[in-house]
């Protein structure tokens, strides 16, 4: 898990979710805003974003799947994306937006 950019302090999982819905989050030591990476952000979204659209894909296609199962896939994979990001974050002092200013 991540550390403070300020303090050190280590993040537990919790609030690592946290910062994953919220996009801040304050650290439980030094009260500081922390905020995800931009390079973190995009990579944990992106690795799960592609597998699913190929994933989807190929049940649409080749396997003919209907939309109740489709569902069902989507609603697994979102589960498991956000019980795994939080792992892929890393912590940064400033907020990034998706443009470079």
């Amino acid at each position: 898990m991540p550390r403070c950019q300020n303090c050190g302090s280590q993040w537990d999982w919790k609030d690592m979710f946290k910062l994953s819905l919220k996009g801040k989050q304050e650290c439980r030591n030094c009260h500081a805003l922390q905020y995800p990476s931009r390079k973190s952000n995009f990579w944990s979204y992106m690795l799960f974003l592609i597998p699913f659209i190929l994933i989807s894909n190929y049940f649409i296609v080749y396997r003919e799947a209907g939309w109740l199962f489709l569902l069902l896939l989507f609603l697994v994979y979102v589960t498991l994306a956000s019980l795994l990001i939080p792992f892929l974050l890393k912590l940064s002092n400033t907020k990034y937006t998706i443009w470079k200013s």
